[in-house]
């Protein structure tokens, strides 16, 4: 039992140790990232800042991201860290623009993320625009779209009398609206949709106000 008892413990410390000294090289080696990243003269200030201003989870996540390009083309990001790849040119410049490239190409989709949500949002609405979920979003869009003038209200025959327009003639006139003045009808749409986004956290958290750049991998930059 006690032979037992201290194969387990020794185990459990070896477990440890690797784990550690896995955090201790994580931490090495996006340190050495950061400073890489920082020393490139032709780096945008804007990436500099986005890169310096991660958290430790997303600074982990863009390492991992990283790490992963690095490995699909059987190279080592901490190959950028070394000397010895000054001896090989034409591989130096390949890893470095790449990474470059790579990195800009993930703060760019950061930056894109409220277009992608209205984007994937506009093609389920012509897809079943009639849907209960999709409908609700389109009496949204065509009130608001009616406010702004994107969508001409129509003047009724009679005063006394005017006849509120049916369901499919709220969905044709939406559509028509991004047919006809996209930019305003796709603005429209992405700000709805972060008015929801913001009503669901307020109902889940209770916060009355939306955290200040809580954007995914800190892009608010």
């Amino acid at each position: 039992m006690f032979v037992l008892l201290l194969l387990l413990s020794l185990v459990i410390i070896g477990v440890v140790w690797r784990r550690r000294n896995a955090q201790k090289h994580r931490r090495r080696v996006l340190h050495q990232l950061r400073r890489w990243l920082g020393a490139r003269e032709t780096l945008e200030p804007t990436l500099q800042r986005w890169v310096n201003g991660l958290s430790a989870s997303e600074a982990d996540m863009l390492l991992d991201l990283l790490t992963g390009y690095c490995t699909s083309l059987n190279w080592e990001l901490t190959w950028l860290f070394t000397p010895q790849l000054q001896k090989v040119p034409a591989l130096q410049q390949a890893l470095e623009e790449s990474v470059m490239a790579y990195a800009r190409s993930l703060l760019t989709s950061l930056q894109l993320v409220e277009e992608v949500q209205a984007y994937n949002a506009y093609v389920a609405l012509l897809q079943k625009p009639a849907s209960r979920q999709q409908f609700t979003l389109v009496q949204k869009l065509y009130n608001a779209l009616s406010a702004q003038g994107v969508i001409p209200l129509t003047t009724p025959k009679r005063r006394w009398f005017r006849r509120q327009p049916t369901r499919k003639q709220k969905i044709s006139a939406v559509i028509a609206a991004f047919d006809r003045e996209p930019a305003s009808a796709m603005a429209t749409l992405k700000a709805l949709l972060v008015t929801e986004a913001v009503a669901d956290v307020q109902q889940i958290t209770g916060v009355t106000r939306p955290p200040v750049g809580a954007t995914p991998l800190g892009a608010t930059v």
